[in-house]
């Protein structure tokens, strides 16, 4: 009876399952072929096919549409019966079993068996990796290319007339001398179609690396794990094709585990610093190989041949010589381009001094800033925030955020000024201590920088407030003098005028005239003496800060007589001294304000007012009135008083209660500072 047919999804199964026990019974008949001898070493490659089915298979059973998992299945094939084929032709070539079946077969499966492995591993699997799809549409011609290698390759080794590679004089059992020219033309074909599909596998990593984000580059770095300490065996296969040989074939099966893990598990394992090892001691023995072989050849081109053993030994010795120094070099490189600066703290503060050394503008050095830590730590975003005004600003930043910033503060003086914030590496890369405390003293000298670049700001917008307040004034008194004095004074002028011609005549009407221009003058007086009070005071200038407080509460008493307000003004017994003139203006124009908001709103019975010098002039007004209620809006008195004084780097502070108010002003004195 015949059961039903297996399922698509059954049968998706079974072909992976099939390609690991087909690649397992041929490495183990290739292994009985050879036995345990000189022989062993060349069927030991048989493990790679092994290890690219397994992995392909289980890639195929979690990501079914992941293409990888199926060519590392398929790409398995050829190359287990290339293994096994090749030590069976060579026991029915030269071995003891020279009658074993289907050996012509076997020979001219093994001279095409190659182009189809490669043609899917080496020149179609780079351009998939590592998400079974190509980039974009435009590079599917490169996939043409490398079907284009297999079948170009296959039908020309079928065709052309050469020894076997791999066993001793024996012909291709397919060749037809008729077709050479053919067997050449797609020769060259598959040759071309090889280096543009390997060509395009190589582009598209570095396009992928460039554009990827944070995992697929993981994965990338799994994949250049696996392949590049294959490159130094391969190097030196000619020169010890033994040993090489015996290498390869046991790191082969590293390439399909790593693409396994970058596919499958990229995010369990942090591969940096293995990455980083490869990379130097593979570099390092290629520069040692290097050294080697140019003395060998130099010594020996010069003295002549014949000299082999002490050139050998003088070429090892000079090899060791140089292995520390190289290393030590290798690594810094390697380092820098893995870690930043991380692992020479000294070298990243220092960089970041120059930078700041030759930054152009404080904006530009903040930039500085960020750009140097991104480079140092090799992270994706990095920002300085500052505080300004109650509010977070983001002063300047590097790259975008990946997730939420790690935030190291930035200080000055025991203040905190701002944070420099930096993302993680990647998804759970969190920073080491030794990174941490590399952040935290560049978040220390960036506070430095960050101060300085506020203080800069401040006094450019200072600057900028000066000249526009020097012009607003400026604008107020054309004003006043066009649209108030000037015609005033044009009125005068004509009062006189008819004056004048009424006297002889009429000497009643010409009093009358004389008599408004009188009214007139004094209008204008007044105007003048309002102009100049809007400039400074004149009462500072005649009797000081203190006495011209005194007469303006003893003002503020007489208009507020009914409510019964007594207010009390109170300096140092020495004195208040020879105060700058801006300093004057200010603590008057607060205190006057202060007064007027307790004679109007206030209710309040009592006032006092106070002048100490403590490095700074600090003018404390207090009285016993209702206070101001919660929630009260700032008028436009409050802010003016405000204004004046962080206008000379001060403050004020305003603080209420059931039992009154009391308003604190404290101006910075440079003499006295």
């Amino acid at each position: 009876m015949i059961g039903p047919a297996p399922s698509k999804r059954q049968a998706r199964n079974i072909v992976p399952a099939a390609s690991v026990v087909v690649t397992v019974a041929l490495f183990m008949a290739a292994v009985a072929l050879a036995g345990i001898g000189d022989r062993f070493v060349y069927v030991l490659p048989g493990l790679a096919p092994v290890a690219y089915a397994v992995v392909g298979a289980v890639i195929v059973h979690h990501q079914r549409g992941n293409r990888i998992g199926w060519l590392l299945c398929a790409g398995s094939i050829p190359f287990a019966l290339l293994n096994t084929g090749s030590e069976y032709a060579y026991r029915a070539v030269i071995g003891e079993s020279a009658s074993l079946p289907a050996v012509t077969f076997v020979e001219s499966s093994i001279n095409v068996l190659p182009f189809l492995g490669l043609g899917l591993l080496v020149a179609l699997l780079p351009q998939l990796f590592p998400t079974g799809t190509a980039i974009s549409q435009r590079w599917r011609p490169t996939l043409w290319a490398a079907w284009g290698f297999i079948a170009t390759g296959t039908i020309s080794n079928l065709l052309i007339a050469e020894k076997i590679q791999g066993l001793p004089d024996v012909d291709n059992p397919t060749a037809i001398a008729a077709a050479q020219p053919l067997a050449s033309a797609l020769g060259v074909a598959a040759l071309i179609c090889l280096v543009l599909s390997v060509g395009a596998g190589l582009a598209g990593l570095v396009v992928r690396w460039r554009r990827s984000a944070v995992d697929e580059r993981q994965q990338l770095k799994w994949f250049l794990a696996g392949v590049a300490p294959l490159l130094v065996p391969m190097a030196l296969h000619d020169v010890l094709p033994v040993l090489a040989g015996a290498v390869i074939a046991l790191l082969l099966p590293l390439v399909p585990i790593t693409i396994g893990v970058a596919v499958l598990r990229y995010r369990l394992y942090d591969l940096d610093i293995v990455i980083n090892r490869v990379l130097v001691y593979t570099t390092l023995s290629t520069m040692i190989a290097a050294v080697y072989l140019a003395i060998v050849v130099v010594v020996e081109t010069v003295v002549g041949w014949g000299q082999g053993l002490g050139v050998q030994v003088a070429a090892t010795v000079a090899s060791a010589a140089l292995f520390q120094p190289l290393r030590a070099r290798v690594q810094r490189g390697i380092d820098r381009m893995f870690f930043g600066d991380r692992a020479r703290p000294y070298e990243a503060l220092t960089r970041l001094g120059r930078r700041l050394e030759r930054a152009p503008a404080p904006q530009a050095t903040l930039y500085g800033v960020v750009d140097t830590v991104a480079d140092a730590m090799r992270v994706p975003y990095a920002s300085i925030e500052l505080a300004i005004a109650d509010t977070i600003v983001t002063a300047a930043e590097h790259g975008t955020p990946t997730d939420e910033p790690a935030r190291f503060p930035m200080i000055y003086q025991d203040e905190i000024i701002g944070h420099l914030t930096v993302s993680r590496r990647g998804p759970g890369a969190d920073f080491s201590a030794a990174d941490r405390r590399l952040l935290a003293d560049l978040a220390r000298h960036a506070g430095v920088a960050a101060h300085a670049t506020q203080v800069t700001t401040a006094l450019q917008q200072a600057r900028l407030a000066l000249v526009t307040a020097r012009e607003e004034e400026r604008r107020r008194l054309r004003r006043d003098l066009h649209d108030g004095l000037g015609p005033a004074l044009a009125g005068v002028t004509l009062g006189l005028h008819a004056a004048q011609a009424t006297i002889p005549t009429r000497p009643d009407h010409a009093a009358a005239l004389l008599a408004g221009i009188q009214t007139q003058v004094e209008d204008v007086v007044r105007d003048i003496r309002r102009l100049v009070y809007g400039l400074r005071p004149p009462a500072l200038d005649e009797y000081g800060l203190y006495r011209a407080l005194q007469q303006h509460a003893a003002k503020i008493e007489n208009e507020d007589r009914a409510n019964g307000l007594a207010i009390t003004v109170a300096a140092p017994a020495t004195g208040l001294g020879a105060l700058p003139a801006a300093v004057e203006v200010a603590a008057y124009r607060i205190a006057t304000e202060a007064m007027t908001n307790v004679s109007h709103h206030a209710h309040a019975r009592a006032c006092h007012i106070s002048l100490n010098l403590d490095g700074a002039l600090q003018l404390d007004i207090i009285d016993d009135g209702r206070g101001l209620p919660a929630g009260t809006p700032a008028g436009v008195g409050l802010n003016a008083m405000r204004e004046r004084a962080a206008e000379l780097g001060g403050d004020l502070s305003i603080t209420a209660s059931g039992a009154g108010t009391h308003v604190r002003a404290r101006l910075p004195i440079p003499e006295l500072s």
